[in-house]
């Protein structure tokens, strides 16, 4: 075993732990400790790099690493190892590609090379392991835009047809091009005058359905307002024909001279807006928050569940997010702290704070149990029993999307705690 072919192979572990990472970032929207990712691809570097080096030979060795690989990402990641086997297959798969690309590639470089040739010339291998690293580099940064892509293309079935009959048009030009070099010049730029209109047009569908997409989000977000404000004109409704029968009330025992019975009736009048009422929420001027705080803060209130809501500063505006995706995850967060604090203390905290430079949103409550906070996001999993645990799972990737959010989960002191940090651009 050469300490040059050992040091490249370690370097070549190394890049895929990062490779690895970043797909779970990017496509399973997880977020690692420091301190776990150093361990991770300390250990994942050295290990893998020495198993690759001493079965370099070995027809069973990608086997192996994938196993290996699969319960070294279990371990140290603790993520599902089914997740982690499909990560590194992922990462074995391209590898393997950008490999059997390889003799055709340096052909072209220099024709006659064979495979045995590059591996026995140190240069030649390096320049091969490069290689091959960036095939696996580009896939691997393409990995989110595709993903976002086919998440589009599922609304559209336009792009659907169009992205199909490009990948046709692609592969019969190419055919085409390897054709034409028997036939003369003319129609050679017959096909590719035929090929550059049909990109052309393909472009300018592609910009009318990206437009349409973009209508129909507009159209979504001012939905989700209008029910935003229905939602807050109930309220208030609501209010007003509470206390209108409340005066009523006591309008009627002033009339009969019924002191002492008002007494007893103002007071649990009051006991009841100390409790559950906070003028507070009218700092909330944004209209989709205003109405998720109001309607959760109703539905505490009916489960029997005190909020105690801190607002510090007026909210209006909230930068680079969606509203619609921000009041989901508020929701999910609420529903759960009124569910849990309903089997205990039957209060939950609901803090907004207005910075400088950040708007933050902590939704507390206390625990029956310590939560496991390295599985909560996991989809399905719950203590509720079966068919639960969707909502966090939702919260996470909502939130996965934003890179300027800072979600941040703590359990102290039997106070269990999600905190959303929104950061604001610089001059707002």
């Amino acid at each position: 075993m050469s300490h040059i072919g050992l040091l490249i192979n370690i370097i070549s572990s190394f890049l895929a732990s990062l490779y690895t990472l970043y797909l779970f970032r990017t496509v399973y929207e997880y977020r690692f400790q420091t301190r776990r990712k150093v361990i991770f691809i300390l250990v994942f570097s050295l290990m893998n790099g020495l198993v690759s080096s001493l079965m370099q030979s070995a027809a069973y060795k990608p086997l192996i690493l994938i196993i290996l690989s699969s319960v070294m990402i279990w371990y140290f990641l603790k993520t599902p190892i089914i997740q982690g086997f499909f990560a590194f297959s992922l990462y074995a798969i391209t590898t393997a590609l950008g490999n059997a690309a390889l003799p055709i590639f340096f052909n072209l470089l220099i024709p006659g090379i064979d495979v045995a040739t590059m591996q026995n010339n140190l240069l030649l291998a390096l320049a091969a392991n490069i290689y091959v690293n960036l095939i696996v580099f580009i896939f691997f940064v393409l990995i989110k835009p595709i993903k976002q892509y086919i998440k589009l293309i599922m609304h559209e079935k336009l792009l659907i047809v169009l992205t199909a009959a490009t990948f046709v048009v692609i592969c019969a030009s190419f055919a085409m091009y390897i054709y034409s070099k028997t036939l003369n010049m003319s129609i050679y730029l017959i096909i590719a005058l035929i090929s550059i209109s049909y990109c052309v047009f393909i472009l300018l569908m592609w910009f009318n359905s990206l437009r349409k997409v973009m209508r129909d989000e507009d159209l979504k977000q001012q939905n989700f307002y209008n029910e935003s404000l229905r939602s807050t004109l109930f309220e208030l409704r609501r209010f007003r024909h509470d206390w209108v029968n409340n005066l009523v009330v006591i309008d009627s025992m002033i009339k009969m001279n019924k002191y002492n019975e008002l007494k007893g009736y103002l007071s649990e009048l009051m006991t009841h807006c100390s409790s559950h009422c906070s003028t507070q929420i009218y700092d909330v001027k944004n209209a989709g928050l205003f109405g998720i705080l109001s309607s959760k803060i109703s539905l505490a209130e009916e489960k029997g569940v005190a909020v105690d809501l801190q607002v510090n500063g007026e909210i209006e505006s909230i930068p680079d997010v969606k509203i619609s995706e921000l009041c989901e995850v508020v929701g999910i967060f609420m529903d759960n702290a009124i569910e849990e604090a309903g089997k205990g203390e039957n209060v939950i905290g609901v803090s907004v704070k207005n910075g400088s430079n950040f708007i933050e949103m902590s939704i507390s409550n206390s625990c029956s149990q310590p939560p496991d906070i390295n599985s909560i996001y996991l989809d399905g999993y719950s203590t509720k029993g079966e068919n639960r645990g969707m909502g966090l799972t939702i919260a996470k990737k909502i939130l996965g999307k934003y890179k300027n959010i800072l979600h941040i989960t703590s359990y102290e002191n039997n106070i269990f705690t999600q905190t959303i940090e929104i950061a604001k651009r610089k001059g707002l």
